[in-house]
């Protein structure tokens, strides 16, 4: 068994694919400074989201989702934290109406509850944030990371989930993917995605009693992108464990993380 263990299934004519790694870590062994004091200037927080309560697995998770909409045009719904995210990334989000929720509160299944009615911490000082307050973000990812300054957002509370579109690029199909979301009926995802798109949820738990999740799905079979992406990461879980004990200092770290995620923060 690979430690990203996907089962897949097929619902609503949607291939789907699931992540629950329970109470199992995709990494196992961990770098003894994610326990100390860190000094300033780049860390595992501000690179990767990662710090002593969500760890290197989360480099793995960044970098599973970004690849596995490469060639595609992304665009995320951070949820709840919609105006956190605005500030993260420095732009504002479209709005839309509805968002994707995921519940990961059993080790070993999720409540799929698909699209629910947006939601956001605005915080009423003004009629337009009371406007707003019940609507989502939607915002355009340039690189990955854009998607790291989203998950370092949304890890605020007991569970974080950051929905991710990979869409076909065009103006034409970002206009589309924004009026389905923002439909006066319920979308399903069967009538947000088309032919090659991909959609990956990213659910992560940070207290107990709630469990991290990644759901893939998309109109086009995975199945053979995703075992060869598992494959990767297996090498490179265990490539990143055998260092753990070279990684002397917090550069050091930063370049086995770096290679561990398998992507460039700053690249496309």
């Amino acid at each position: 068994m690979h430690p990203l263990d996907f089962q897949a299934s097929r619902t609503l004519g949607m291939n789907v694919y699931r992540y629950i790694p329970g109470t199992e870590s995709a990494v196992t062994r961990h770098w003894p400074g994610l326990f100390q004091e860190w000094s300033q200037g780049p860390t595992p927080f501000t690179e990767y989201a990662v710090n002593n309560n969500n760890m290197e697995e989360m480099a793995v998770y960044l970098g599973l989702a970004w690849r596995l909409t490469a060639g595609l045009a992304r665009y995320a719904i951070p949820t709840y934290y919609r105006d956190d995210a605005a500030e993260a990334l420095g732009r504002e989000p479209v709005l839309v109406d509805w968002e994707y929720e995921i519940e990961a509160e059993d080790p070993h299944t999720v409540l799929d509850n698909g699209f629910v009615p947006g939601r956001s911490t605005a915080d009423g000082h003004t009629p337009k944030s009371w406007e707003n307050a019940n609507r989502a973000g939607l915002f355009e990812l340039s690189a990955p990371r854009d998607l790291v300054r989203l998950l370092r957002a949304v890890l605020l509370d007991a569970t974080a989930e950051i929905s991710l579109f990979g869409v076909a690029p065009g103006a034409d199909r970002q206009t589309d993917l924004v009026a389905s979301l923002c439909d006066s009926a319920r979308p399903s995802l069967p009538s947000v995605l088309r032919d090659e798109d991909v959609f990956v949820d990213l659910t992560i738990g940070s207290d107990v009693g709630y469990y991290d999740a990644i759901t893939v799905a998309s109109p086009t079979d995975l199945q053979l992108r995703i075992d060869a992406l598992a494959i990767d990461y297996a090498t490179r879980i265990e490539a990143y464990q055998n260092s753990l004990d070279d990684l002397s200092d917090m550069t050091a770290f930063l370049r086995a993380i770096r290679e561990l995620a398998g992507i460039t923060l700053d690249a496309a």
